[in-house]
């Protein structure tokens, strides 16, 4: 059937303010027109309206299509061949899900607005709450390339941007794992947060809503402040593996200079300190010790020397502790 350009609507389930188009693409597929005319690699469904189609998969073809209209290239009432089919609602999310894995630069945002639009379908089909649909129905629902793991880091991170603990606007334009990264950080810090503000409100006799609310609001700032640092680092270029010493440098930052000592502690940070364990390098020296007569002498004076290393580093270690 021959549909012109003005026919056509996008996907209903695929919101475009977080599925950006990729430039690179549209110059290749628009290069790729000009040289060898438009393959209809799209698929459309008829609109409830009667007057429009709905497009299933093809965006990216359909804006090269639109954008060599504007530079007079094609004309305007540019018509094509494309394959109309009755497809559902279910479908039409299928489809758009797929044809988002299949594109290079996936962003988290467009595995995030996926995820969601999924749950919210789900729930309306199956009434079943949001927040009782699972990282595994949505898996199942979407097939493919939609593991359970990247549906579930899915799932928190949308928990985040509802809790106003991070902001969509942070991980915009960036992949899955640095989200999930800079996500991961982000949750730590609440969580650290809420567990020993929340302890020592609740170790007063009165406390109130208000007291609650203003303790929350403190980790959302401070929370939402690491967010936006990890974001710019980065976006600017900064590796994944600095995260943690970036994360804990942007909650110091949030302390008051005239702050006193007892008001200069970070939760992350004792967290940190009470979850050091040496017993595993222990286990093994001791077991080593156990069987040091099958051990050969080159073998004895490197141990040695590096327990040596070890034992003064620690000294070290204490007495800037101390100092």
């Amino acid at each position: 059937m021959k549909i012109t350009l003005r026919e056509i609507k996008p996907n209903p389930y695929r919101d475009l303010a977080h599925y950006p188009i990729h430039r690179e693409k549209i110059e290749s597929l628009k290069a790729s027109i000009r040289s060898t005319g438009f393959w209809d690699n799209v698929l459309l469904r008829k609109a409830e309206d009667g007057a429009h189609y709905e497009l299933a998969y093809g965006h990216h073809r359909l804006e090269a299509l639109r954008e060599l209209v504007k530079e007079k290239l094609l004309e305007e009432d540019f018509s094509f061949e494309a394959p109309v089919r009755k497809l559902d609602d279910a479908a039409m999310i299928q489809i758009m899900a797929n044809e988002n894995m299949d594109e290079y630069k996936v962003t988290a945002e467009i595995i995030d607005d996926t995820v969601r639009v999924a749950r919210e379908y789900i729930s309306g089909q199956t009434k079943t709450p949001l927040g009782e649909i699972t990282a595994s129905d949505i898996s199942q629902f979407l097939s493919g390339n939609w593991s359970e793991d990247k549906v579930t880091v899915s799932l928190q991170r949308l928990g985040l941007f509802d809790r106003g603990t991070l902001k969509r606007e942070q991980l915009k334009g960036l992949s899955h794992t640095a989200a999930r990264t800079i996500q991961r950080e982000v949750a730590k810090v609440e969580k650290a947060m809420l567990r020993d503000e929340m302890g020592r409100l609740h170790d007063d006799e009165e406390t109130s809503e208000q007291d609650h609310k203003r303790i929350r609001s403190q980790v959302q700032k401070v929370a939402n402040h690491v967010a936006e640092v990890l974001s710019e680092h980065v976006k600017g270029g900064g590796t994944l593996g600095e995260a943690k010493e970036k994360s804990i440098d942007a909650q110091a930052e949030m302390i008051p200079e005239d702050a006193p000592p007892d008001q200069r502690t970070l939760s992350t940070i004792d967290a940190a300190a009470k979850a050091i364990n040496a017993r595993d390098f222990e286990r093994k020296v001791e077991m080593l010790l156990r069987y040091k007569e099958y051990m050969s002498t080159e073998a004895k004076d490197e141990l040695r020397e590096r327990l040596f290393n070890t034992a003064k580093w620690c000294k070290t270690m204490l007495d800037e502790l101390e100092a």
